[in-house]
């Protein structure tokens, strides 16, 4: 027994020898990385060590296999038509660390391109299969170099990620205005040699690497070939935040009958045959403090509020206005029976560990660059749609935007904007509805471009109507200000409502608890009740943005009203008095005539737009998302009395410009050709394009026909020549185009699309401001997002009728020629001889 026992003990020496050698050796390997360098180390969530141009991860084995979101913000920049300060110019990368012999891997927890599954079956083998389908890919293995003291961290190397350029963590905007908004081609090369790590920070629940990155720019134009080179530097503030690991917040399954902000995941379910995609809304996570006090009614303050800081740098004449924007929200929140859930802060100074650039706050950042536009985008957790971090960009020039739609808008009747420089007034309330429209996006709602289209456009002529609506039920609409309203319209409200009724809706489907549901299905029985009891109220339909293919003109930016004819008149004689009377307004604050100069373009601009707001009438279809049960249909193909009076409305104003040109009031304003003439050359492609009109007659049989269609743009094209009345100039330009028109279509060697002719130009000009709202979704199927590439593929069989109506023109202008004046007898004769060369090179 005492051999044994000896035995044992010098064996229980032995091992402990070595794991003290071991310890030793584990410590001198963490002294020996940092003994005599100059090393900063910030301890915190994860401790950060900079060194050499290096940082070093200390990390927690506790943290291992801890999912995180590592997001990128521009800092600093020295040309910010790249990128502006405050960006965030790609989406977080939803990452982990895990250890794998003596190495650490950094993971990504979800890929753009693979969508999460979305799955309640309780099947072990089943959730293997999928975790095993879901497996991370490894995006690096770093070396551990040293573990600490006592064992419960490790060291490595993570410069690799901090100091390249990596596409991941972009700090170019790929739609910067250096690039043309997207249309020209960027080349940027990193330069490793002068950049660097510049700073560290670390704090109990994130961390931040602050790196200066330098680049060889190349902008090169795909059209010319032509390059731009320039030297670009960029400080970049990447922050890490932890993403929680227990007690996630409750999904809340999405419905495309309302316009929110979603995440999709794939559910593999067995409730049905075959997979599904499965939506989320993106929201915060908005919950009573105190949930009894919450049931009986009583208003309560969240769990956790929303706090938004407000840029230090915004004009101060422009703070009260912002923060009335982040503010407005509380109402619809306090419908719901929550109070203080919006706060504004500006950006602390004595705050050490406040950072506007660290993803942990969320600000309203102010963009020092004549960019004429706001954004507010926003991230998410990936794993339930939680809404962790937004931001508000108000770039300075969105200051002219308003200033142009206030004038050639409300002009008529508001003598407040007949000026070169807001006055306070109307610049805090057009800037507290900007604001207000961003923080909307930041709350997860979408654009709702059908919410002005509840409205007839006489109630907009109201004063008790707008004074209770505004222009529109919803501020996420693109409604602006009130051009229905006369000169003689005093007291009519001219601005959207600071927030509409939809607004509060949508607000209740994203954000109202629902304490008795116990699972995300019970709450979606719940939420879909409530869109069901709207569905039959115009006010709270939702219609989505409409990017390409411009179909349903109940879904129009820029429109007011439900009724593109009625409200177009209104507008076009409001433009005509502003016109009338700008010289007489401008005569002492403009003498050098640029601002009259700017203004007339918008005001071309501006009409335009009424035209195009017809136009999409022509062969229109209302679309609407429908569930059983709800009233109103799919798809409606816009009544034939409706197309036809859209059709008049168009070719009557386009024949009728000469107002645009009137040398009185344009004299000192424009050097070139006629205005008139741009806009009738505008919507040239649409005079004869009858794939829409046909499509709508195959749905609908009843409906406008292309043959009718081209009727009436014969009659009222040519209703002077066939009335033996002297063409106007704008007649004789639209005259002109028309034959072009047929000309393409009638020879395939040169025939141009119709429908990318007709729509195509549409866009060019149609500035979207506010338009930038997230990078975070996805549009893999159908119902949810935005309306895009709703392309017509439906053959067109209306070539028959184009060459009867060359026939019908050639023989009227036969008929005309030498029985008319010396003018429009060489105008005739000119429209014959494109006849003849047309012939001739057929």
């Amino acid at each position: 027994m005492l051999t044994v026992s000896v035995e044992v003990q010098a064996e229980k020496r032995k091992k402990k020898g070595k794991k003290e050698n071991v310890e030793q050796k584990k410590e001198s390997k963490y002294d020996q990385l940092f003994e005599g360098k100059e090393c900063v180390t910030r301890k915190g969530m994860i401790t950060l060590h900079k060194f050499e141009n290096k940082v070093y991860f200390e990390l927690p084995l506790t943290l291992l296999k801890r999912e995180f979101l590592l997001g990128s913000t521009v800092a600093g920049i020295s040309d910010n038509s790249n990128a502006i300060v405050g960006q965030k110019t790609t989406d977080p990368l939803h990452i982990a660390f895990q250890k794998r012999d003596n190495k650490i891997e950094l993971i990504q927890m979800s890929l753009p391109s693979v969508l999460q599954v979305y799955s309640g079956i309780e099947q072990e083998a089943y959730n293997r299969a999928i975790r095993n389908r879901n497996v991370p890919p490894v995006l690096k293995a770093m070396e551990i170099m040293a573990y600490n003291a006592d064992s419960t961290a490790v060291v490595f190397d993570m410069t690799w990620l901090f100091l390249a350029d990596d596409a991941r963590l972009t700090p170019f905007d790929p739609y910067s205005r250096s690039t043309g908004y997207g249309k020209l081609k960027r080349r940027a090369t990193f330069n490793k040699e002068v950049s660097y790590i510049d700073e560290v920070k670390a704090f109990e629940d994130n961390i931040a690497v602050i790196s200066s990155l330098s680049y060889d720019q190349s902008v090169m134009s795909p059209i010319t070939g032509k390059s731009v080179k320039t030297a670009v530097t960029v400080k970049m503030n990447r922050s890490m935040i932890l993403l929680p690991d227990k007690d996630l917040m409750r999904e809340r399954l999405a419905d495309p009958r309302v316009g929110l902000f979603y995440s999709v995941k794939e559910d593999m379910t067995t409730r049905t045959d075959g997979a599904k995609y499965t939506f989320l809304m993106n929201r915060w996570r908005v919950e009573p403090k105190d949930m009894e006090a919450y049931k009986r009614g009583e208003l309560v303050e969240p769990v956790k509020p929303i706090v938004f800081y407000v840029d230090n740098g915004f004009p101060e004449e422009w703070k009260a206005a912002v923060h009335a924007g982040i503010k407005e929200w509380n109402k619809a929140f306090e419908k719901i029976g929550m109070k203080n859930v919006m706060i504004s802060r500006d950006f602390p100074t004595d705050d050490l560990e406040f950072d506007p650039d660290n993803l942990k706050y969320s600000c309203i950042r102010y963009a020092p660059i004549s960019i004429a536009n706001g954004m507010g985008p926003s991230w998410t957790d990936p794993r339930t749609g939680e809404i962790l971090n937004a931001s508000v960009y108000i770039y300075h020039d969105v200051i002219r935007l308003v200033n142009d739609m206030r004038f050639v808008q409300t002009a008529q009747v508001d003598e407040r904007v007949r000026t070169t420089k807001l006055p306070d007034d109307v610049l805090y309330e057009s800037l507290r509805y900007i604001v207000a429209h961003e923080v909307g996006h930041c709350l997860g709602l979408m654009h709702n471009m059908a919410s002005s289209f509840s409205i007839p456009v006489d109630s907009l002529r109201s004063v008790t109507f707008t004074e209770k609506y505004g222009t529109t039920p919803s501020i996420m609409d693109y409604a602006r200000y009130n051009y229905v309203a006369q000169p003689e319209d005093r007291g009519v409200r001219l601005t959207p409502p600071e927030l509409g009724v939809y607004d509060y809706y949508a607000i209740k489907v994203n954000y109202q608890p629902i304490s008795e549901a116990t699972t995300a299905e019970e709450e979606n029985q719940v939420v879909q009740g409530w869109i069901a009891e709207k569905a039959s109220d115009p006010m709270y339909r939702y219609g989505k943005q409409q990017i390409r293919g411009v179909y349903d003109p109940s879904a129009l930016t820029e429109d007011l009203g439900d009724d593109a004819v009625k409200a177009g008149n209104y507008g076009m004689d409001n433009l005509k008095y502003i016109l009338k009377h700008l010289n007489e307004w401008m005569q002492s604050q403009d003498k050098d005539y640029s601002y009259r100069m700017h203004i007339y373009n918008e005001l071309v601009y501006q009409c335009r737009g009424y035209l195009y707001n017809a136009y999409v009438n022509i062969g229109g279809v209302y679309l609407t998302e429908r569930f059983m049960g709800d009233p109103k249909p799919s798809f409606q193909v816009v009544p034939k009395e409706v197309q036809k009076r859209n059709t008049l409305f168009l070719l009557r104003h386009l024949k009728n410009l000469e107002w645009l040109d009137d040398f009185v009031h344009t004299g000192n304003l424009h050097v070139g050709a006629p205005k008139s003439q741009e806009v009738i050359s505008f919507f040239a492609g649409a005079l004869l394009n009858t794939k829409r009109v046909s499509l709508c007659a195959y749905w609908e049989p009843n409906t406008y026909t292309p043959k009718e269609f081209l009727d009436d743009v014969y009659a009222e094209v040519w209703e002077s020549t066939l009335k033996g009345r002297k063409p106007r100039l704008s007649e004789r330009y639209l005259q002109q185009a028309m034959l072009s028109g047929l000309f393409a279509r009638l020879m395939p060697a040169y025939k141009i699309d119709p429908e990318q002719q007709s729509q195509g130009p549409m866009f060019i000009g149609r500035r979207e401001c506010m338009l930038g709202e997230t990078g975070i979704n996805h549009e893999e199927v159908a119902g949810f997002g935005l309306h895009y590439g709703v392309y017509n593929v439906a053959h067109d069989y209306s070539m028959h009728l184009y060459y009867p109506l060359l026939q019908r023109i050639e023989k009227l202008l036969r008929q005309k020629v030498g029985t008319v004046d010396r003018e429009t007898n060489l105008h005739y004769s000119y429209l014959l001889e494109m006849i003849e060369d047309f012939r001739n090179a057929r």
